[in-house]
């Protein structure tokens, strides 16, 4: 297997009532591509503060941007842009790592190291650290079962948005500890966001905006959410303690995996059946 590019790029991007511009960079780093993504983010509602969120989104074509933000505690937002090439970041798929690996210089200015990431996947998540993470849910909010009803959502292709007057970090780390591998890679969190513009698959946001189609879950669906055989069989993994079914359960195929299999045999077997009438067999 290929090694894919582990070099990591940087820049950090202020947005404030004199607008939109980057203030320190690394020397490829795609500043029109960075300060368009810090206006979709949104402009954060009076009286709410920023303190630190996280969001992943693509970055162009060929990479994946991993963003920090907040507003240091005054006016505007702050953004500090990690860029990983799209092979790296689903060789990783959890940008709370990433961000957790390469603390920010909030103050840093002009130019800017690359950054790269060493030569090894991430730890395996184990039973005991799910273990804890639902052990740790709050009965009185039913944080268990928003945690594994957004999970089953988000295996099943939903979206998954719930309404928040400050980042929800512990939400959205979590539910990303929940999702099989290919998953998680494929699929963009955002622990807070002032806008949709940017549609992420799951956020907290200071609205939840609305619904014409009457499809997407509120957060008491997200709670009753039926249990889907993906939600039931991690349950039943972490409560047993079997951390091999999951590892099995993690590493499963994404539905797109699995179409493109489909269609891959079905295409094998068209070109066999028209090798062998061309044989004459």
């Amino acid at each position: 297997m290929k090694t894919p590019d582990l070099r990591i790029d940087q820049g950090l991007v202020l947005s404030d009532a004199r607008g939109v511009r980057v203030v320190a960079r690394s020397d490829r780093f795609d500043d029109p591509e960075a300060e368009r993504l810090a206006v979709l983010f949104g402009r954060p509602p009076a009286g709410l503060a920023c303190p630190l969120a996280h969001f992943a989104v693509p970055f162009g074509r060929k990479h994946v941007a991993v963003v920090q933000v907040c507003d240091r505690g005054g006016p505007g937002l702050t953004f500090r842009f990690l860029i990983l090439h799209r092979d790296l970041y689903r060789h990783l798929g959890d940008p709370f790592a990433v961000a957790d690996r390469f603390p920010p210089d909030w103050s840093a200015a002009g130019p800017l190291p690359h950054l790269e990431w060493p030569p090894e996947p991430l730890p395996p998540r184990t039973v005991g650290q799910l273990q804890a993470l639902l052990k740790g849910c709050d009965p009185a909010t039913d944080e268990m079962a928003l945690l594994l009803g957004s999970a089953q959502v988000l295996v099943d292709g939903g979206r998954v948005l719930v309404r928040r007057s400050a980042p929800d970090e512990r939400f959205l780390r979590g539910l990303w500890q929940l999702l099989p591998d290919r998953t998680r890679a494929g699929l963009w969190p955002a622990s807070w966001a002032f806008a949709d513009d940017l549609r992420f698959d799951a956020a907290a946001l200071p609205e939840v905006p609305p619904d014409p189609t009457g499809i997407r879950h509120t957060e008491d669906g997200l709670k009753d959410y039926p249990g889907g055989r993906y939600e039931l069989a991690l349950q039943a993994a972490v409560e047993s303690g079997d951390q091999a079914e999951l590892d099995r359960l993690f590493a499963r195929r994404t539905a797109d995996d699995t179409l493109r299999l489909g269609l891959f045999i079905i295409g094998g077997a068209v070109a066999l059946a028209v090798v062998a009438r061309l044989l004459g067999l």
